[in-house]
């Protein structure tokens, strides 16, 4: 993740030294480099070991190299590529891990239908090597724009704020008139505690009836009480009004609190099922501390000895709360014979079920109902309304056929009366996209994801909007390889996102006019007395 971009500094001192800055951020890249290429031969070197002991297939070692060096590629600058990290960790586990555990590790042998693995395999290269394409491509385009301003110099820097920018008399540096700093903290915990109120009813009405309950029978009472219905639409929002708040670069106490109620939140969305909303929030929060890290001053956002033991001890901890809530719902696969098994394999195993996806959608392609299924975010949010489309919602045969959603139309052609009954399969980005284009949909459709993930890790001072909406679509970025493959665009289009951001630019607006008019009359009265 990057922070301000050259040309684009707080200050017109910071902006008259941008080449000089420019050439210390490429000395010290090209002092990391042997380290760097060091390590990347070891890592590859012992997946190559690894393979050989283990006897592993060709094309799975091929294909593990593959996803290996572009996490390598990611991790060469975290600083402007942790969502990007953060998605091929995603990739991994829920579309190599079972596949990995198969066929290094022996851990499960089935037979496949003919042709089946194959594709498997051709769908995973081709994704792979478009998402690496599409970051390089955007990164090489990030580092020839950031030359260019550097080179400018100070007078390209001055004229870089657009006319919102932070540079007006009195606005906050971060901040811009369409979002004031106190009003958009205010709408966060505001919405933070009513949105604790949401999941938290949520999360015990799942308890009391089950998981699967919240897929059939939930959407019906949330629509029936009007409290409950308004409650859902403000949690909605939090998201955004969260990314902004973070949008506006506030001090680190501030994070840290909102961080914290965040948190919380999270927790009790674990307790409804949802893990992708968990694990998707987590990441926000790690992405914006690591650009704030290489942003801010050295040490205003170090970490301490206590929050590293911490840390340590969550990582596996959180894997082990995802572990229970998969095997509290009730729906996950695990190998048929698990007994003795090693429980780092068996993770993988079962949280890598996505591949499956991909191939039973090869094979019962001509069963799946015929829709374009990319286009799944015009049957919801603002499209369908604009549309005038009738918006579907829980396991039904009406959703399954006409709601143009994979993940609904795949799940009742397989499981048939078990999906109305809330059972589901769940979908990839990968399965929808070779459904709707074939393989060079697979491609095109990976590069658009490389190229989102590093365009979505860009945070510039003075645009808390944009960096906000940058932020927002995390979850559902991460969420791709077992969802679908433009859930972001939905998640843009939703109306409570847009009401959330109409709001905050409306009341940031009113703000700075009652300021403005609180100021004129003194600015009257200070030229009358000097008269």
């Amino acid at each position: 993740m990057s922070g301000q971009a050259p040309g684009q500094q707080s200050s017109a001192g910071d902006a008259v030294n941008g080449e000089p800055n420019q050439r210390r951020r490429v000395e010290r890249a090209v002092s990391r480099r042997p380290g760097l290429a060091l390590v990347a031969a070891l890592c590859n070197l012992a997946a190559v070991a690894l393979a050989l002991a283990t006897q592993a297939s060709l094309p799975w070692v091929l294909i593990l190299l593959l996803w290996l060096n572009a996490l390598l590629f990611a991790a060469a600058r975290m600083a402007e590529r942790t969502i990007l990290a953060a998605f091929l960790v995603s990739f991994f586990l829920l579309l190599l891990g079972r596949e990995i555990t198969v066929d290094f590790f022996h851990y499960e042998t089935s037979q496949a239908p003919p042709g089946q693995t194959e594709h498997l395999q051709l769908c995973l290269a081709l994704s792979l090597i478009g998402i690496l394409a599409g970051a390089l491509a955007v990164s090489a385009w990030r580092t020839g724009k950031s030359r260019l301003r550097a080179v400018g110099g100070a007078g390209s820097a001055g004229s870089s704020r657009g006319r919102f920018g932070s540079a007006r008399i009195g606005v906050p540096e971060g901040a811009t008139v369409l979002a004031d700093p106190s009003i958009v903290r205010f709408l966060y915990w505001a919405t933070l505690v009513l949105s604790l109120i949401s999941v938290a009813l949520r999360a015990r009405y799942v308890l009391a009836n089950g998981y699967l309950s919240y897929y059939t029978d939930f959407s019906d009472l949330e629509d029936a009480s009007g409290s409950m219905y308004g409650l859902r639409r403000i949690e909605i929002m939090l998201p955004l009004v969260l990314t902004i708040y973070l949008g506006l670069f506030p001090p680190r106490r501030q994070v840290t609190a909102a961080s914290v109620g965040w948190a919380v939140y999270l927790a009790l969305s674990l307790l409804t099922g949802q893990r992708g909303t968990f694990v998707g929030g987590l990441v926000i929060i790690l992405a914006y501390w690591i650009v704030r890290a290489r942003q801010d001053p050295p040490g205003t956002w170090r970490i301490g000895r206590t929050g590293r033991i911490v840390g340590v001890v969550m990582v596996p901890l959180v894997a082990v709360a995802l572990a229970a809530v998969e095997s509290a719902r009730g729906v996950g696969a695990v190998a048929s014979d698990t007994a003795g098994r090693n429980p780092i394999l068996q993770l993988l195993y079962g949280q890598g079920v996505s591949s499956t996806v991909v191939r039973n959608a090869y094979t019962y392609a001509d069963f799946i109902p015929q829709d374009w299924y990319t286009g799944e975010f015009l049957h919801s949010g603002l499209p369908a309304r604009l549309l005038d489309a009738q918006v579907y919602h829980g396991n039904t045969v009406a959703h399954a056929l006409h709601g143009g959603s994979f993940t609904h139309a795949f799940a009742y052609t397989l499981l048939g009366p078990q999906y109305l009954s809330g059972r589901g399969t769940g979908s990839s980005f990968i399965a929808e996209l070779f459904y709707d284009y074939g393989y060079a949909g697979v491609l095109v459709g990976g590069a658009v994801y490389g190229a989102v993930c590093i365009w979505a890790c860009t945070l510039i001072k003075g645009q808390p909007l944009r960096n906000g909406l940058r932020l927002v679509i995390v979850p559902t970025l991460l969420w791709a390889p077992r969802g679908s493959a433009t859930g972001f665009l939905s998640t843009w289009l939703t109306p409570s996102v847009l009401v959330a951001l109409l709001g905050v630019t409306v009341l940031s607006l009113a703000a700075a006019l009652l300021r403005e008019a609180g100021n004129t009359p003194r600015s009257v009265e200070v030229t009358h007395r000097g008269r």
